[in-house]
């Protein structure tokens, strides 16, 4: 039996989800996971190790990651969701837990066992910055054009080798991912007061709007390769940005080569909305 927990925090302050060794001066370098297992090792009285199904990358933040761990004794869901409530720092919550059976009795291992992840990528392209989002959202300051970038979206749907769009020190055999929807959507979000005269993101009277203030991309598949979706995103806005025809997303699917695609977007945009389980009981 293990128990899955479902887990939010913001990134802002962690290197990354996964436990590392000691810096050069030796002091602990602060994970997500060791937050973690640090708190479960209070509750529990001796060491408890976790199985993440996203190891998020430093900066990056989540709504609904997904932890197995195998408790050395039962604890009732409410009381783990109390207990650690009370040892998690407060970038860091457990919002569910529930108990999972595995075929054969073997441990629950929610990277493999999941039915898909959910990402969300938000992009602000006024020039004004919004600062209480700032550690959520990549300020980009320039306005993109959403119909090219929609047209260029739609091209990772379905099963492709994404060999263009992982990180170089990727360790991953294969690089064949399935997307099963890519989807942008504009989000209205003025900064201060909108009837403002002087405002640098006023538009003149009749005048047509170019892009959205804010821009969200939302990604959903199967499993993902490390950077992949900075990566998507990266390269979906340089042809926002008309620096690339949307075209040449899927010549980039077809010809795998990392130095052709675009730039990877800074890591603090993103979000893992939801790691989808297929026998949730939370």
């Amino acid at each position: 039996m293990s128990l899955l927990l479902r887990l939010g925090y913001d990134g802002t302050r962690f290197h990354g989800y996964a436990r590392q060794p000691e810096s050069g001066s030796g002091r602990p370098v602060r994970t997500v996971q060791g937050e973690l297992e640090q708190a479960l090792a209070a509750l529990y009285k001796e060491p408890v190790a976790t199985r993440a199904a996203s190891r998020t990358d430093a900066g990056v933040h989540a709504e609904g990651q997904l932890v197995a761990f195998d408790p050395p004794f039962g604890i009732p869901a409410r009381g783990l969701l109390l207990g650690l409530a009370s040892e998690l720092p407060p970038d860091m919550v457990a919002v569910a837990a529930w108990t999972e059976d595995a075929e054969g009795g073997a441990p629950v291992d929610p990277r493999q066992a999941n039915a898909g992840k959910h990402y969300r990528y938000r992009i602000r392209c006024t020039k004004t910055r919004d600062p209480p989002r700032r550690h959520m959202e990549w300020h980009l300051g320039r306005r993109l054009e959403m119909d090219a970038m929609r047209e260029a979206s739609e091209m990772f749907v379905g099963t492709h080798d994404f060999g263009s769009f992982r990180a170089s020190d990727c360790q991953a055999r294969t690089s064949a991912r399935t997307i099963t929807k890519m989807e942008l959507c504009a989000v209205a979000a003025p900064v201060g007061p909108t009837a403002d005269a002087g405002r640098l993101d006023a538009v003149e009277p009749g005048a047509n709007r170019p892009g959205p203030d804010v821009l969200e991309a939302h990604v959903h598949g199967t499993a993902f390769l490390k950077n992949m979706v900075r990566i998507m995103v990266g390269t979906v806005v340089e042809v926002g940005l008309s620096r690339r025809p949307p075209e040449s997303i899927r010549a980039l699917l077809a010809t795998p080569d990392r130095t052709r695609a675009g730039m990877t977007a800074p890591a603090h945009g993103l979000t893992l909305v939801e790691v989808l389980w297929p026998r949730e009981r939370a």
